[in-house]
Order: C-alpha cells, then structure tokens, then sequence
C-alpha cells in the first residue's frame, strides 16, 4: 500500500510513501503486530529487505513515473547490512529509477549509533533524501536528530493530532532549530481532519499525510506527481577523525591536567540536571579521571533518557549503569579529552588533547557552536558500543 505525500500550500501529491501491511484477516495484518513480531524472532534485517523490495517491485508495476519521489521504511538495524542477492535486482533498478528518500524509524535509533550514522552516510549518496519518522513519538528520536543530518523530519501524528500543548511546543521548537540549522524539510503525518491539516499549516509544515490528504491504496498505475519546486536535501556535516578536528580554524590554547579538570568538572555540574531529550558524551585519557562521582551522575543521567557514553581506555564495560562505552579501543583517540553535552537550545564541548613531546600539557578550546559540537559528538557516537534491540515499537 502506499500513501501520498502532499504539498500543503498547493495540495498536491509530490510522492508516495511505502506501507508495510501483513495478510488481510490475519494476525498480521497491522503493521506494529508484523514488526514487533519479527523484532521478537530476530529476523528484523530480513524482513525489512524483503518489505522494501516488495515496495520496490510494487511502484515498478504500477509505472509509478521516473523522477517520483518514493519513501521507503527502513529499520537502524538494517543498516550496514548486506542486501540478500534475490533482492538486489529489484532494489537497485527502482533506486535508480526513482527519487527514494529513506526513512529511518524510530525504533532502537539509538542502539548502535555507529552503524546508524556509517549506514546513513553510506545510503547518503544513493538517494534523494534520509528522513527521520515520528519525531515526537519517541525521546530516543528526539535526541539524537542532531547528529542525523535528515533531509525530512516527519512530525509524529501525535503532534499534529494534539494541538498546541506544551510538550507540542517543545517538539516543534527541536524542529525548527534543526530545519533552521540544516535545511530539512518538515512534514506532518497523521493528518486526518481538515483542522489538523490546518494545524500542520500553521507549525510550518511543508509536507503532509493522511487519511485527510489520501488514504493508503494501491498506486494509480503510470501517476506522475506534480512538480512542485522542493528540495529535500539538507547541508551535510563534515566526518572527523577525532573530535577534537571540531575545532578546526580557530584559536586554542595550552592548559595542564589540573586547568582541565576543572574546567571539565564545571562542564559536566552544568550537565547534571539534563533531561531528555540531550547527548551527554566523555572520552577521557586517563581511566582514573572518571570518578565514583562521575559514574553516579552518568547513571542518573541514563535513567532520565539522556543518551550517555564515555570512551577511554582501560575503562570497565559498561563504565556506569546504563552507560555505553567504547566498542573497541581506538589508538586514534589516545590522549584527547572532550566533555560533550548537546540538548535543545544548549550544546557545548571542552575538546583537548596532549602536546606531543609534553608532560601532562594540553591543547584545548571550548565551543558552543552547534555545528562543532554536533560534528564532535558524531565523532564520538562513532566509538559507542551497541545496546539492546527494541521489542515494541
């Protein structure tokens, strides 16, 4: 089944978006029942291939014209995976032929920060897009928008179907500072009556869905979209080899252990009272710079929804509970240090690291430039361990 995507100024279906939908009359027929199920089983990667191929083949039959923008699902987990061969043909042709925006669910986003952010730049260049579904819909999607870099951020149906509450706001705010910063288009799911299309016009949504705007059907064989002048592209965030690459064409300066130290125990008392959605992310040079303090104040922290890690080397696995840390050593990280903390309107990094030939001396500069941050932080998530999978979203 597919659903328009619809310009809401000139109401006008610019594309479609492939829906998963099991067997009529049976257990599966709802798509959370199919995908909690095979999340369940282990075989998630297997059936997210297998429904983006169908998707593929069923907008090649239809003749869906050249050039159509076509949002296809696609789950984290699936990311860096090899496709199977019996789906290869299908995928690639329609890659080609159409205009595909890949739509990365909010299911277990923020499980393996490295193979989400290394698929999405590896996926980046054969689409037209990346989108991120269901901001709103859950904190983990919230969070870690930032580092994304979405060419589409889709307002979950609970914003649009809510009216302008406080927790709304504070949902559209996220939107608006990362549309502002990147360039991303929005686009409001869920509208079903005419006010909630009214709605999503007036929190400055330029694209929608719904069963108000078209229900999900069959494709109409050989559609062509309208042309609207639209671009889904976003501007891309530079990849680093160390965080500290962040600081990059400005001044720094020179400071010894103890200098930082406290400069990073100001940082991370600042940090403290974090709440989701934040990033609050550590590497440090030496493992007996975390403290029994440090440990207690990450684990509360994790417990609040904030995405917490701290990479460094001879730290314990985890380094605090519920904190992630390092998947593997990494040589290219010896002796920096950053103290890393990213939310909604406030984001700030302490980047160092040893002067060759020093004796415990540092080269350092701190940012609240969002754009150095939000590299750095990348960078780092890089380095993260995976957590578990979701179950039940």
């Amino acid at each position: 089944m597919f659903q328009p995507i619809v310009h809401l100024a000139s109401r006008t279906t610019i594309g479609f978006e492939a829906l998963v939908r099991g067997p009529a009359g049976s257990p599966f027929t709802d798509a959370h029942t199919l995908l909690r199920y095979a999340y369940r089983s282990g075989l998630v990667v297997e059936f997210d291939w297998v429904a983006r191929a169908a998707a593929c083949r069923a907008a090649m039959a239809a003749q869906l014209a050249q050039d159509q923008l076509l949002f296809l699902n696609i789950e984290p987990l699936a990311f860096g995976t090899d496709c199977p061969p019996d789906l290869w043909t299908d995928i690639e042709t329609a890659f080609a032929r159409f205009q595909v925006v890949l739509e990365v669910t909010e299911r277990s986003l923020d499980r393996d920060p490295r193979s989400l952010l290394e698929g999405i730049d590896h996926q980046r260049p054969d689409v037209a897009g990346i989108a991120i579904d269901d901001l709103g819909g859950n904190g983990a999607t919230l969070s870690m928008l930032p580092v994304l870099a979405a060419d589409v951020i889709k307002l979950d149906q609970s914003v649009i179907q809510s009216g302008p509450t406080p927790a709304v706001m504070q949902i559209m705010d996220i939107a608006y500072e990362e549309a502002e910063r990147t360039g991303a288009t929005i686009l409001a799911e869920g509208v079903e009556t005419p006010a909630h299309a009214a709605f999503a016009q007036s929190a400055g949504a330029t694209l929608a869905q719904g069963l108000y705007l078209g229900p999900p059907a069959p494709l109409p064989t050989a559609f062509r979209a309208a042309e609207v002048p639209l671009s889904v592209n976003s501007e891309p965030i530079a990849r680093l080899a160390t965080p500290f690459d962040a600081l990059e064409g400005r001044e720094t300066s020179r400071a010894d252990l103890t200098y930082l130290t406290a400069l990073s125990n100001h940082l991370t008392d600042r940090a403290a009272e974090l709440v989701a959605p934040a990033l609050s992310l550590v590497l440090l040079p030496d493992p007996h710079l975390l403290t029994r303090a440090d440990r207690i104040r990450l684990a509360l922290l994790a417990q609040r929804g904030v995405v917490t890690g701290v990479l460094g080397p001879g730290l314990p696995d985890p380094p605090a509970t519920g904190v992630r840390g390092a998947r593997r050593h990494d040589p290219a990280l010896d002796g920096h240090w950053a103290t890393l903390t990213l939310s909604p309107g406030t984001a700030s990094a302490l980047l160092a690291r040893t002067v060759p030939g020093s004796v415990g001396e540092f080269e350092f500069g701190v940012t609240h430039d969002r754009r150095r941050v939000v590299a750095a932080a990348r960078s780092l998530l890089r380095r993260l361990g995976a957590g578990s999978a979701m179950v039940d979203g």
